[in-house]
């Protein structure tokens, strides 16, 4: 996926940039600072769905410590497939069913990950509710 593949009026898109927003805020330590002001980028994206916002965001995440975007992009697949796994229970629950059937895919991880990669580890280990 590139940049000018994505969707910002994608609602999943969204709540992938929602969940490295939060992600983000919660990095302590050095450059928590920088993290923030990234988040916030992100958060701009999601308000505006502009594609000069999620370029700005997206230049802004690639300046972040390579170990501060690997650990991020970790959590935040974990956060995902977490939310993933709510959504198919909770859906049981109420008796809905999901939108959409959802693959397991294989890892997409980079040695330095870049936004858009951070988002396409959204897709990564969901299981079939």
């Amino acid at each position: 996926m590139t940049a000018l593949d994505l969707s910002l009026d994608d609602s999943q898109t969204l709540q992938a940039i929602g969940i490295l927003a939060d992600v983000l805020d919660g990095v302590d330590g050095p450059g928590g600072l920088d993290t923030v002001l990234v988040s916030k980028a992100l958060r701009q994206v999601i308000a505006t769905k502009s594609q000069p916002a999620f370029e700005f965001a997206s230049r802004a995440f690639n300046t972040l410590d390579p170990a501060v975007r690997r650990q991020v992009a970790s959590t935040a697949d974990i956060a995902a497939h977490s939310a993933v796994e709510l959504r198919a229970r909770v859906g049981g629950f109420l008796s809905t069913a999901p939108k959409k059937t959802v693959t397991q895919q294989g890892p997409v991880v980079s040695q330095q990950p870049s936004l858009i990669t951070a988002l396409n580890l959204r897709s990564r280990r969901r299981s079939t509710p």
